[in-house]
């Protein structure tokens, strides 16, 4: 009884082990897309300008983003400086759901935001749609965009509508590795 128990569970593992081979290697295109457009070491340089300021503001960040969820995600870390404000950090998990067929950047960030943002490629561009949030007590609507001109590079564009005006954050991404 003892060696037809140990078959059935070795062959119960053997089974699941190559159910997920096989799912791991059927990954459809959108999700491999995204992933391997994201994948790496990037160096951001940009801008940001504020309400009520003369200059717009430098940001330099540093952007790892690394292979999540069996390979069908990214786990991006953003570590850098805003002149005039000091050390920013974000942590950001970015996928694309088949299902949905919807871009996920989901991020928290030490400037208190805590987004989801929903886009959909169009060419190597992913447009997000408008996003509505609260930080701080104020209502905010932010408008994001990724553009991918080649697999080294990519350029951000995120600007956010609050009733004290709008703060617009442009730049671009070089992959390190």
């Amino acid at each position: 009884m003892r060696a037809l128990t140990l078959m059935c569970v070795l062959s119960m593992a053997m089974m699941a082990e190559m159910q997920n081979k096989s799912e791991s290697q059927t990954v459809p295109p959108d999700v491999k897309k995204t992933v391997d457009v994201l994948l790496g070491k990037w160096s951001f340089q940009g801008t940001d300008s504020e309400p009520g300021t003369k200059e717009p503001q430098k940001v330099n960040m540093e952007i790892d983003c690394k292979p999540a969820a069996l390979g069908t995600a990214v786990a991006c870390t953003l570590k850098g400086t805003v002149t005039g404000f000091g050390p920013v950090e974000a942590s950001a998990i970015v996928g694309y759901d088949p299902e949905g067929q919807i871009v996920h950047w989901m991020e928290i960030s030490s400037t208190g935001e805590y987004h989801d943002h929903k886009g959909k490629w169009e060419g190597n561009v992913i447009m997000f749609q408008p996003l509505v949030y609260t930080v701080l007590g104020k209502r905010s609507t932010e408008r994001f965009t990724l553009r991918f001109p080649s697999s080294n590079a990519f350029a951000l564009e995120s600007e956010t509508a609050t009733t004290g005006g709008t703060s617009t954050i442009r730049g671009a991404a070089k992959r390190r590795q």
